[in-house]
């Protein structure tokens, strides 16, 4: 039986991935600068809010010093970010491949569960676009974006039609 946790997280998780699917493939330079600008405010929020609140709960009175370190840490990620961005740009296949073999490794152990070759078959399809992003990210990694685009979603739609035939079998 589905849980209803696991159903709203299994429909959470489908919809995540078809929206990532979709900006995959509408992704232009302007997409990526974007996302990067994203991240930099991202971090730079998260190092002031880490370092207001190291100094406003007077952490520093009972050498609690690791808020200010993780806001500093957060800082420089974002002037990193926001200076470097071309080295995000050739970092970004590298850390789709790491996401993608996570979740080959899911969906491997789904099909270890279900016994359903889909499973099995994404996997597999998300190992080699993993290692092609790997060992040829260069100047097509558009292409490598458009088709993990169409992969993730899929497997948004392979994990919603698996949901909506457990929830026809409740």
């Amino acid at each position: 039986m589905v849980k209803e946790e696991n159903g709203l997280s299994v429909v959470l998780i489908s919809i995540l991935y078809f929206v990532l699917g979709v900006l995959f493939i509408a992704s232009t330079d302007e997409l990526l600068t974007t996302f990067n600008y994203i991240l930099v405010s991202i971090c730079a929020i998260m190092g002031v809010l880490q370092i207001l609140s190291f100094l406003l709960g007077k952490k520093y009175e009972t050498d609690q010093y690791s808020g200010l370190l993780i806001g500093v840490v957060f800082l420089w990620v974002s002037l990193v970010l926001y200076e470097y961005y071309r080295i995000m740009i050739n970092i970004l296949p590298i850390l789709f491949s790491l996401y993608l073999f996570i979740m080959s490794i899911e969906l491997f152990i789904k099909y270890r569960n279900e016994k359903k070759g889909r499973y099995l078959l994404f996997g597999f399809l998300a190992i080699i676009i993993g290692l092609l992003l790997i060992f040829n990210p260069g100047s097509v990694i558009y292409t490598y974006l458009k088709v993990t685009g169409v992969y993730l979603i899929l497997v948004a739609l392979v994990y919603f039609i698996t949901y909506l035939k457990k929830i026809k079998r409740k």
